[in-house]
């Protein structure tokens, strides 16, 4: 009697610990050959685990007719990263470093009848990179997978890894249909510029090839209590768009320079080649300021995320500084009485119109 007692206590002693092993489902991620992803431009640099509880549980599932958690072996930011870093390993440093935020990871079952089990898997993530060291976000997926199960033991690894593979296929697939078509996954900015010319009967659009005319002047009439010969209105300005185009944003820069018909006048008594000239100069200082704009953007830090807030402060730059230009030019020749002074000008700006155009 005694030795049946001790037989059966031993007994209970040898299985004790092995239940107590089962007192938990932990899911090892094991690397697969078969999810490496064949083509990418794109690693992964960080994971991070945004769920309500983070770390490495799961939820619960159905063992030996009792609920036991499910967990991974570690966080799930580390482990998940180790795992989509072997289907995308880090190659070169040009591809799109990716971050992955784990909005859900669950795994929960429930017993619904005997040795009849129903159970759901959950998968949110979020995909983003940094710019600039500003975040841009890309896109995101979800998914779920309902499944009943006799109540035995269950690949719960497979489920799960099928979701993650699902979720890295899912943004492979995205970027490959948005690349060079979305601005979120454009790496740098690529300025082009263009002249804008259009048919407009009260405007002259600047050519060097095309000089002004006093038929360009249609007031013939000084403006009330000026004391010039007549006056030119002359200025700029510029339309911008923009479009992806391989890795770049390309921010086309359409420029026109131009005087408005309507608004420029001379005397009839100082219609001549001398006054003509001395307001053509002034049609080429703003021609020059449109150069000198472009040459501000190249230098200004655009950036993709606020790039036309720095166009506009560049052109109301520019803007200033060709009327400080069209004030020294007059102010220096005396709005053309000084001879000497209209001469030297007139040699210094031509000499800058040809090598704007020589280099065009």
């Amino acid at each position: 009697m005694i030795r049946s007692f001790l037989l059966a206590l031993l007994m209970v002693s040898t299985f004790l610990p092995a239940f107590s092993q089962q007192e938990k489902v932990v899911l090892k991620l094991a690397q697969d050959p078969a999810s490496l992803l064949k083509t990418y431009k794109f690693f992964i640099q960080e994971v991070e685990d945004q769920r309500i509880i983070p770390g490495a549980g799961l939820g619960k599932v159905v063992l030996f007719g009792k609920d036991v958690p499910a967990m991974l072996p570690g966080k799930a930011e580390k482990e998940l990263f180790t795992y989509w870093s072997f289907a995308a390993p880090k190659k070169e440093q040009t591809y799109l470093p990716l971050y992955i935020s784990i909005k859900d990871l669950s795994l929960n079952e429930k017993r619904v009848a005997p040795n009849k089990v129903t159970g759901e898997v959950k998968l949110s993530v979020k995909f983003r990179w940094y710019r600039n060291m500003q975040p841009v976000e890309l896109t995101s997926y979800q998914t779920a997978a309902n499944y009943t199960r006799p109540e035995r033991e269950y690949d719960y690894e497979k489920l799960v890894k099928q979701l993650l593979d699902q979720s890295l296929a899912h943004f492979q697939k995205w970027m490959s249909l948005n690349a060079g078509k979305n601005p979120a996954l454009a790496r740098d900015i690529q300025l082009v510029f263009k002249e804008i010319v259009n048919n407009d009967p009260d405007t002259v659009f600047y050519s060097p090839k095309r000089p002004l005319i006093w038929d360009d002047f249609k007031v013939r009439n000084a403006r009330p209590g000026s004391r010039f010969a007549a006056a030119v209105f002359t200025s700029f300005g510029y339309e911008g768009r923009s479009y992806p185009k391989d890795d770049d944003l390309v921010v086309e820069i359409g420029l026109k320079t131009f005087m408005v018909k309507s608004m420029s006048w001379g005397r009839p008594e100082s219609r001549n080649a001398s006054t003509l000239r001395h307001e053509q100069i002034h049609f080429d200082i703003t021609r020059l300021v449109v150069e000198k704009f472009k040459a501000r953007l190249l230098k200004a830090d655009l950036t993709i995320e606020d790039y036309d807030s720095e166009i506009q402060y560049q052109f109301l730059e520019a803007f200033r500084e060709m009327n400080t230009d069209q004030e020294r030019y007059d102010g220096e020749t005396g709005h053309g009485l000084n001879a000497g002074a209209q001469a030297e000008w007139d040699r210094k700006i031509a000499r800058e119109i040809s090598a704007v155009y020589a280099v065009q």
